[in-house]
């Protein structure tokens, strides 16, 4: 190599570095979407349950390890199958997936209730480590009255039905034992276990499922005499002060986690996922079980009142019949519209392998709906439950994977949260095949980002005009780097934003990376540069003798195209004349008669 050479590679080398230190702005996006067919920002949920052994851990007699597997098992299943956020049974009978010092070790963890796990484990911190690794939310899953179901295991001696044999209920249609709602006592107890969890773990989200009142249980009024003990507003009706007493166990925890949130700097959400009908009849020409009757769950009293951050209903029936998914998801859908909550609807996968038989069609029609105009509250969807995942229930993962759910997606940023943008990640950067960043420093609440959502473009403009676009994602991970495929190397402009704990996303869109150095000759690029940085012109030199026409462009910071022009290679090079620029960086395009291109950045100073 000859000495004129080295000194224009040391010139592309010497612009290389510039570039490093040229300051951006960061870029604060918006959630609205580029294209709601393939949303970049959407609730792709699935209940994890441990109830009856259920879904996980699905053995409550195995090893710590063997469990330990299984949930690692479980959660690359579901990141490779396009899911972001995992909803955890951590609480199904008053009992804990998690070391408690206020309830017993689970039934369905150990297999004995009370007794701990040997060795001893935190089932739910090692999930929350495991999800978080994999970019993937984890919400903490509670069963609030529940007490003990119909098995017939044995209840540890510090179990709250033996502790406190007045707090709780036999239901009349079975032998359900719940807590009673009515007690303050049960409220602040239930309230305690939100702290507790709140406090100590890193969840993404608490969430109550839909065991209030049990079901058609309450025919005896168990609870009569604590309607005449424990009714300060003096209610006259049994039913309603059966919902005010959910309505203030419902408050009382979103009150807490924002008192936890505040003290804390956590971004915890609270949700709840009543059951799918609020009123038989309502909307026009629905029937079925009535929540607020039947349970005494006034979801919409939630909304009214702001003491939810998503209602996830759950809509487990087909498209058309009296419980039609389209009339509900859109009702749900206006009622949460106007309060500016968030909508996902929680959707019935188990009824592909039931008596219902549905075909994995159905659930991307539901999923369809979810994302038409008209469902503008509606921020994605929860799967129960994973089994069906597991088995990939009439090819459902397939389906899915290959339409709704083939580009990545985020779990959407709550409004009203935490609106304070992370910082952009710093020095942006190839290694060979490896896209590397380093991690900011924290934003002006303290939050460094938690994950990375990496863009691939097809030019400068396009980052611009498309960063909301869901279809530009390749992945989002926690980590500092990522090794990206040759073909996107050779063809892409790339982005890498931040997303902090509440996901919000900032990046810089003005300035995608090149998928490798332009400056440099290498294996990759037929080229060199040079001078960059340049006043007037700057010459391109190809290393192959050529002679043919070729198209060149420029793109400013903004993508905006400010200079188009044909040239002839003579001798190998070109010279692009640019004296009328301004000066700034520009993003070149060099279009060959084949149709192929290569692209590259420039300077131009004064």
């Amino acid at each position: 190599m000859n000495k004129s050479y080295l000194k224009k590679i040391k010139s592309t080398i010497l612009f290389f570095l510039l570039l490093q230190v040229v300051m951006t702005k960061a870029q604060c996006l918006s959630n609205t979407e580029f294209d709601k067919t393939h949303p970049k920002q959407e609730m792709r949920g699935v209940f994890l349950a441990s109830v009856y052994s259920l879904n996980w851990p699905t053995n409550r007699l195995a090893t710590p390890a063997v469990q330990q597997a299984e949930l690692i098992e479980i959660l690359d299943n579901l990141k490779g199958n396009g899911y972001n956020t995992i909803f955890l049974q951590v609480r199904s009978e008053c009992d804990a997936l998690y070391n408690s010092a206020i309830e017993p070790w689970g039934y369905y963890l150990t297999g004995t209730q009370g007794q701990a796990p040997n060795p001893v484990w935190d089932p739910l911190e090692f999930a929350i480590i495991q999800a978080h690794q994999r970019g993937l939310d984890l919400h903490a899953w509670l069963n609030p009255y529940r007490a003990k179901t119909t098995s017939t295991y044995t209840p540890s001696s510090n179990h709250i039905t033996i502790t406190q044999p007045t707090w709780w209920f036999k239901s009349s249609a079975d032998s359900q034992r719940i807590l009673n709602p009515g007690l303050p006592e049960v409220k602040n107890y239930i309230v305690s276990i939100v702290e507790d969890i709140a406090t100590r773990y890193d969840v993404d989200g608490i969430h109550y499922d839909d065991y209030f009142y049990p079901n058609a249980g309450m025919t005896t009024n168990q609870d009569a005499q604590t309607y005449i003990d424990h009714n300060p507003k003096n209610i006259s009706n049994i039913g309603d002060w059966r919902r005010e007493n959910v309505n203030e166990m419902i408050a009382s925890t979103y009150d807490a986690i924002q008192t936890i949130n505040a003290s804390l700097n956590k971004n915890i959400v609270f949700g709840v996922s009543p059951a799918g009908i609020w009123k038989s009849g309502t909307p026009s020409g629905i029937s079925g079980s009535s929540a607020y009757s039947a349970l005494y769950c006034d979801a919409i009293a939630w909304l009214n009142s702001g003491k939810i951050d998503y209602l996830a209903p759950q809509l487990y029936w087909s498209i058309g019949g009296a419980q039609d998914y389209i009339k509900l998801s859109q009702w749900w859908n206006d009622q949460i519209k106007a309060t500016g909550k968030q909508l996902y609807v929680s959707q019935g996968y188990y009824k592909m392998t039931d008596t219902n038989n549905w075909t994995g069609t159905e659930i991307q029609n539901q999923i369809d709906q979810d994302r038409v105009p008209t469902m503008n509250a509606s921020f994605g969807q929860i799967a129960y439950n994973y089994n069906s995942i597991k088995s990939n229930s009439k090819s459902v993962n397939d389906l899915i994977n290959s339409t709704q759910y083939k580009y990545k997606s985020f779990a959407p940023p709550i409004a009203g949260k935490d609106d304070v943008c992370p910082n952009i990640p710093l020095n942006v950067q190839f290694v060979n095949t490896t896209l590397s960043w380093n991690t900011p420093l924290p934003a002006a609440d303290g939050d460094l980002p938690q994950k990375y959502v990496i863009y691939a473009f097809n030019n400068a403009a396009e980052a611009i005009t498309n960063k909301n676009d869901g279809k530009k994602i390749i992945d989002i991970i926690t980590g500092n780097e990522l090794i990206i495929p040759q073909i996107l190397i050779d063809t892409k402009y790339f982005v890498v934003a931040s997303l902090d704990k509440n996901n919000n996303e900032a990046g810089d869109f003005n300035a995608p990376l090149l998928s490798r150095s332009a400056f440099v000759l290498n294996k990759s690029h037929s080229y060199l540069v040079y001078p960059n940085p340049f006043k007037n012109q700057f010459k391109i030199e190809f290393k192959e003798a050529l002679s043919e026409n070729v198209i060149v462009y420029l793109f400013n910071m903004e993508g905006k195209e400010v200079y188009r022009q044909t040239h002839t290679i003579n001798n190998s090079k070109i010279t692009v004349i640019t004296s009328k620029m301004p000066s700034g960086i520009y993003f070149a395009k060099v279009s060959f008669e084949n149709g192929k291109s290569e692209s590259f950045k420039v300077v131009k100073r004064d």
